[in-house]
């Protein structure tokens, strides 16, 4: 059963909830939870969804909740990513509600950032940020989620999360209730499922163009089992062509072209150049469309192509030379639009 939150200092609600689903998060819990207590905008419950852990995450947060009252645990037996941000959802007293994965951190004026939007813009259901990677020991490693600035539809996000990850997105609360919240018979494209829905249903979503999020990759994670994958997008299609039928028939050669180019990116990162090449193939074999359709196809695909052609001396002083310079270039980024 969930523990009873405690008490707030004050009797009014706070702005924002923010929802962290946590399975064996033992390593990264306190980052992540550091993270949020260094906000800039201090009006929050950080709800932290212990979803039947078997390591001491229960036990790393409930001393976090006992330094800070805006800090709540809940315990609850294991059913997945869906259903324990639902259980999150449901205890939550925000106007506001910001999902963060607990491996993952923000950047402290991440939530003072999502204020000012969504309250400029009211018609707007969902904000969303920018993201930088981190490594295990919590590095930037060079590599960014910046997003194309596209009106987002429920077709565009049926072929990308351009959300990018579980831990850039805040929803007004209303919203997630009215919507009931994420599919919890998914296991993968948890997150994307509920973009394309509230897309398809009118929902507007806000772009907050910076980097506010840093997401945590982990060794391994970017060569995720390409079966689970695949089953994964699959399960996905289906449960989006329940209310858009027409879109999934017409767009599932692409969203499965669009879904291999990832792999293949994910794959050339992780230094897996022979998957990379693998998944290339398929991508362009699933729908030549991804070349024109995918901004960044044209990109992973000339890269894998040099790679293989290239001599691995030569060919990793051109990636080193590259990591820099878009490293170089996120920097200066970010500090115009600090200024701004």
């Amino acid at each position: 059963m969930p523990n009873s939150p405690k008490a707030t200092a004050s009797s009014s609600p706070p702005k924002f909830s923010v929802v962290i689903p946590a399975y064996n998060a033992s390593s990264f819990l306190a980052d992540c939870l550091d993270s949020v207590l260094a906000q800039t905008d201090p009006d929050f419950e950080a709800i932290v969804v212990n979803d039947g852990s078997t390591d001491n995450t229960a036990e790393i947060a409930a001393k976090f909740a006992q330094r800070d009252r805006r800090i709540v645990l809940i315990n609850r037996s294991n059913g997945g990513l869906a259903a324990a941000r639902n259980s999150g959802i449901a205890a939550a007293k925000g106007e506001l509600v910001a999902f963060l994965d607990a491996d993952d951190r923000w950047c402290p004026e991440k939530l003072a950032a999502h204020r000012q939007a969504m309250d400029s813009d009211p018609n707007a259901s969902v904000s969303y940020d920018w993201a930088a990677f981190i490594d295990v020991k919590g590095d930037r490693t060079g590599l960014h989620m910046s997003q194309a600035r596209i009106h987002l539809t429920h077709e565009a996000l049926l072929l990308k999360n351009y959300l990018g990850n579980g831990s850039t997105a805040v929803v007004r609360r209303y919203v997630l209730e009215q919507a009931n919240g994420f599919d919890p018979s998914l296991r993968r494209m948890v997150d994307q499922e509920l973009w394309v829905r509230l897309t398809f249903y009118g929902h507007r979503f806000h772009l907050v163009p910076r980097t506010l999020t840093e997401y945590r990759t982990h060794p391994g994670s970017f060569t995720a089992d390409t079966e689970r994958m695949l089953r994964g997008l699959e399960a996905f299609l289906q449960q989006v062509a329940v209310y858009a039928p027409n879109s999934v028939k017409r767009l599932r050669p692409l969203a499965i072209a669009f879904t291999h180019r990832w792999m293949a990116r994910a794959a050339f990162v992780a230094g897996n150049y022979a998957a990379a090449r693998q998944h290339a193939r398929k991508s362009l074999k699933a729908s030549p469309a991804v070349l024109w359709s995918d901004p960044r196809a044209p990109i992973t695909f000339a890269a894998i192509a040099i790679e293989s052609i290239t001599p691995k001396p030569l060919f990793n002083q051109f990636l080193q030379l590259g990591h820099y310079l878009t490293s170089r270039w996120f920097q200066a980024k970010s500090s115009r639009q600090a200024r701004v």
